[in-house]
């Protein structure tokens, strides 16, 4: 018998999106960033807000971020193995390619499929002054997902306000601007991972020479030319050197 989506979604979905259910997306990634939160009361609007929020993709199924998430999962106990990953992550799969085989269509059109309400789910862009000192940042010293996209969390995300707001992916610009939109905006935890995995796709560090990354060339004062001008003055810039650390960590866990 051939399930449709509700069936699959009760069967496979909802257990992994009860608070009290061993999940390993709890194992890897900021805190508060788990397979619950996008619990919406019902099947439909679940996958809507899965959708809306960008780690579900109808159109290629398989490249959904919340796959990547599920595998990186580390089987640490009897309730988390090698077997509960990867049946968390077929039964994910299964559930996003019968959405996917509706041309994209998820049940309804909602406005706001998240409840987040106008405005109420994106965090506050923080101060990026230039006489503000660098981010604390406790480092533990591990290469584990969750300390990488901590890091940047902190080191990285927290200073958009420099980049306000032409970047932003929300930001809509003139017909002849061409800049990227590499920073995410919305829920916090969830914009930061967003940018970060932008960040690395889109070859924006340089792990052999992290002082080279683009991502510190650009924004610097006399180095590559930057249509949004000057957004680090000098190498002591605050921001500047919260942003090499970053990189730098991500380099040593991540040598060519």
């Amino acid at each position: 018998m051939v399930e449709d989506n509700l069936t699959i979604f009760e069967r496979r979905i909802q257990p992994l999106l009860v608070d009290d259910h061993p999940s390993t997306c709890n194992q890897c990634h900021l805190a508060g960033v788990e397979l619950a939160d996008y619990a919406q009361g019902d099947e439909c609007r679940t996958m809507a807000c899965m959708v809306d929020e960008g780690i579900v993709d109808l159109d290629q199924p398989q490249d959904s971020v919340v796959l990547g998430w599920i595998l990186r999962g580390t089987p640490d106990s009897t309730l988390i193995t090698t077997e509960v990953i990867q049946s968390e992550h077929d039964g994910m799969l299964e559930w996003i390619e019968h959405h996917g085989s509706c041309n994209g269509a998820v049940c309804e059109d909602y406005d706001d499929p998240c409840g987040h309400g106008p405005h109420t789910g994106e965090c506050e862009v923080p101060s990026s002054a230039h006489d503000l000192p660098p981010r604390e940042f406790d480092d533990p010293g591990d290469c584990s997902d969750k300390t990488l996209e901590t890091a940047f969390d902190t080191l990285v995300y927290s200073w958009r306000g420099r980049c306000n707001p032409c970047h932003y992916d929300t930001f809509v610009g003139d017909a002849d601007d061409d800049g990227p939109r590499w920073i995410a905006i919305g829920e916090c935890n969830e914009g930061s991972l967003r940018t970060m995995r932008t960040v690395v796709r889109d070859g924006y560090i340089d792990t052999a020479d992290p002082s080279r990354s683009l991502l510190l060339l650009k924004p610097l004062a006399g180095e590559v030319d930057h249509g949004g001008n000057d957004k680090f003055l000098d190498s002591n810039d605050a921001a500047y050197r919260d942003f090499l650390r970053w990189i730098e960590r991500w380099a040593a866990c991540h040598p060519e």
